[in-house]
């Protein structure tokens, strides 16, 4: 029966010497972990604060993003009023003219909006919107020849033919 009091002893003896390690190397470092401490408060601090302005700034962007985007949907609703518009104009002056015709050119345009506007790549929405101002000049050409030739023509060939590609 000795056996388990030693056992008792030695385990007792055991965590009282890790305790006094513990606080001896705790008292001796005492200065080094109250630094850590501080150290470790402000890191938090800085980093709340950074927290903070990160928070304000994403806020902000969102705001000028949403009015950005507020800005550029208002401009794409007035291209494509204005290519209805045009449609309109076709379909009355050209009046032997078939509506599908007008409606594939009208399609053309609004998809040539569509790349001009939405590209992510810039260089190709330059190009597209090179394009675009093409089609509409080419468009406001065939109809504004409508009155100095003197007759009515049944087709915008010039639009007709920079849609199949046939100018330059």
């Amino acid at each position: 029966m000795p056996l388990p009091e030693n056992i008792g002893k030695f385990v007792s003896r055991l965590i009282n010497t890790v305790k006094s390690e513990s606080a001896d190397w705790q008292l001796a470092h005492q200065s080094d972990l109250g630094r850590l401490k501080e150290e470790k408060r402000v890191a938090e601090a800085e980093l709340r604060q950074r927290l903070e302005l990160m928070e304000i700034r994403f806020a902000e962007e969102c705001k000028r993003t949403r009015l950005e985007e507020e800005r550029q949907t208002e401009h794409f609703s007035e291209f494509l009023a204005s290519i209805d518009e045009m449609k309109a104009n076709m379909l009355e002056y050209y009046g032997t003219m078939p509506k599908p015709i007008a409606l594939m050119i009208h399609h053309h345009a609004a998809e040539l909006l569509k790349e001009a506007w939405h590209n992510p790549d810039a260089r190709e929405r330059l190009n597209m919107q090179t394009r675009f101002t093409s089609l509409m000049l080419t468009i406001t050409e065939d109809l504004s020849e409508l009155g100095r030739d003197g007759g009515p023509k049944a087709l915008p060939e010039k639009t007709i033919a920079f849609i199949q590609n046939k100018l330059d």
